[in-house]
């Protein structure tokens, strides 16, 4: 929704899709006095009552109030761990409303709200970390012989209607689509901790170089020990001891 201006024909949609896939009739709609759900006319056709909440009293809503405060925790948790940037929020929300439909809740007998809906269990084999790494293969009709096989990206959730990825490209910066995608679940190309890669698999993420031009140096103990003592030769004072054991000679 890209404004309030859209709400009436997403609240006809959602109407009619009731309807048709569950073949259930909606009798009672309970809303705030917002100017966006004005349909008085459309709710009378329909034989829907229309309840309205008094002013300032989101008290009288509060199924709706308590969902909607659940929504926002679970999506500011998958961008805190993801370190995705607030303008991903839409992706995080649906997201957040997808895990929330597939776990089960006491409120439901231990049931998910999938599971009561749909009549069968949830598959969640499509799981995924939100924001991980992930590599994406490239279109066979758009790549030439020696060009690369797969593409980095941002998980950032699923294709509607679809069994998609949806990943953000990291070369593009654009939202794609592919179901041919390998994941790296403990890598977060946002992240900010270097702790959050513990992977054996050595890759090029742009949270771990540096911007200047300061060289890579091995830090193994072999290495550290004969830099040392190279440190040691050509200190002054060995100078000095081997100008004096020369002279002796």
């Amino acid at each position: 929704m890209g404004s309030k201006a859209e709400t009436r024909d997403i609240i006809k949609n959602f109407i009619s899709y009731i309807e048709r896939q569950f073949n259930h009739t909606l009798k009672i709609i309970r809303i705030d006095n917002g100017a966006e759900f004005n349909m008085e006319t459309y709710f009378l056709s329909k034989g829907i009552v229309h309840q309205k909440t008094c002013v300032e009293t989101p008290e009288q809503n509060e199924i709706v109030e308590c969902k909607h405060q659940h929504l926002l925790n679970v999506t500011r948790a998958l961008l805190f761990h993801s370190d995705l940037p607030l303008s991903f929020w839409n992706y995080a929300l649906l997201y957040a409303v997808y895990l929330i439909n597939c776990i089960p809740t006491p409120l439901l007998d231990n049931s998910s709200p999938y599971e009561k809906l749909q009549g069968k269990l949830c598959d969640i084999s499509m799981l995924r970390i939100f924001g991980c790494l992930c590599y994406a293969t490239t279109l066979s009709s758009h790549r030439k012989k020696l060009d690369s096989c797969a593409t980095p990206g941002v998980f950032i959730g699923f294709q509607p209607n679809t069994k998609c990825y949806m990943y953000l490209n990291l070369k593009t910066h654009k939202v794609e689509v592919s179901y041919h995608v390998i994941f790296h679940e403990n890598r977060f190309p946002f992240s900010k901790k270097l702790g959050t890669i513990t992977s054996d698999i050595c890759m090029p993420l742009p949270n771990i170089y540096e911007s200047n031009d300061t060289a890579y140096f091995d830090t193994s103990p072999f290495i550290i020990i004969i830099s040392m003592m190279i440190k040691l030769l050509m200190s002054p004072i060995m100078l000095k001891i081997i100008s004096i054991m020369k002279i002796q000679i």
